[in-house]
C-alpha cells in the first residue's frame, strides 16, 4: 500500500509542477494561437493527472488514519475536476449551450453543492477553518452550473466565459498546492494563521479574476446586442 501511495504522490507532484508552469502559457499568449492551444492541451492533461491521483490519495487517506485529510482531498478533487471538465468540454459544444448543460452537467453541479454543504458542516463540527472556508467554493461552482442549466444563454460566445472560468478555476488548485504545501514545508505553517492565508489567497485572487473577466464579457455582449425598441 505504501508503494501505491508513493507512486500516486510522485505522479501528483510532478503533474502539479508541470501544471503550475503550463497554466501561464495559454494565459499570457494570444487566444486561439497554436501555442495557446498546444500549451492548453498539455495543461489539461497535467491537471487531469492531478485530479485522478488526488482521488486515489484521498481514497487511501480515507481508508487509513488520516481520514480527515481524505475528506478534504476528495472535495478538492471534485471542485478541481469540475472546473477542468467544464473548461475543456465547453469548447466541444460552442454552438450548443443546451448540450453543454445536459443531465451530466446537472448531476455534477449537485455533487458540488452537496459536497460544499457537507464540508462546511464537517468543518464546523471538527473546528477546521480550512474546511468551512473552502466549502462555499462548491456552492458557488454548483450554483452557477445549475443557474446556467435553468436559464441557458442567448450569448453566441457563452463558451468563452465558461472556458475561462473553468480553466482559471482549475488553475487555482495548482497555485494553492504550491503556496500552501510549500509554505508548510519551508516555514512549518499549518492550516491556521499564516498557513490559512496561503490556502485562501490563490482562491480569492482567482475568484476576483474570474469575476472581472465575466463582467468584461457581459459588457461586450451587451454592447453588441441591438437594443429592442418598443412602441
Amino acid at each position: 500500500m505504501e508503494i501505491v501511495r508513493q507512486t500516486l504522490l510522485g505522479m501528483h507532484l510532478v503533474a502539479g509542477a508541470l501544471a503550475l508552469g503550463l497554466f501561464w502559457v495559454p494565459a499570457l499568449t494570444r487566444k486561439g494561437s497554436a501555442l495557446h492551444r498546444s500549451a492548453g492541451r498539455w495543461y489539461t492533461a497535467a491537471m487531469a493527472i492531478i485530479t485522478v491521483t488526488g482521488f486515489g490519495l484521498a481514497a487511501l487517506f480515507l481508508a487509513g488514519e488520516r481520514w480527515r485529510t481524505g475528506v478534504f482531498l476528495l472535495f478538492l478533487g471534485v471542485i478541481t475536476g469540475t472546473s477542468l471538465w467544464n473548461g475543456w468540454r465547453v469548447l466541444r459544444v460552442k454552438r450548443a449551450p443546451q448540450a453543454y448543460a445536459g443531465r451530466m452537467h446537472v448531476a455534477v453541479a449537485l455533487a458540488n453543492v452537496l459536497g460544499g454543504t457537507a464540508l462546511i458542516a464537517f468543518g464546523l463540527w471538527v473546528k477546521a477553518p480550512l474546511f468551512y472556508a473552502f466549502g462555499p467554493v462548491g456552492l458557488v461552482i454548483g450554483g452557477n452550473m445549475l443557474h446556467f442549466a435553468l436559464r441557458g444563454s442567448n450569448d453566441p460566445l457563452f463558451w468563452r466565459a465558461e472556458h475561462l472560468t473553468g480553466m482559471i478555476g482549475s488553475g487555482i488548485a495548482s497555485h494553492v498546492a504550491f503556496l500552501a504545501f510549500g509554505g508548510s514545508r519551508l516555514f512549518g505553517w499549518g492550516t491556521t494563521g499564516y498557513g490559512l492565508i496561503l490556502w485562501i489567497a490563490p482562491l480569492v485572487i482567482g475568484t476576483v479574476a474570474i469575476a472581472v473577466l465575466n463582467i468584461q464579457h457581459q459588457r461586450r455582449f451587451a454592447a453588441s446586442t441591438p437594443a429592442v425598441v418598443t412602441a
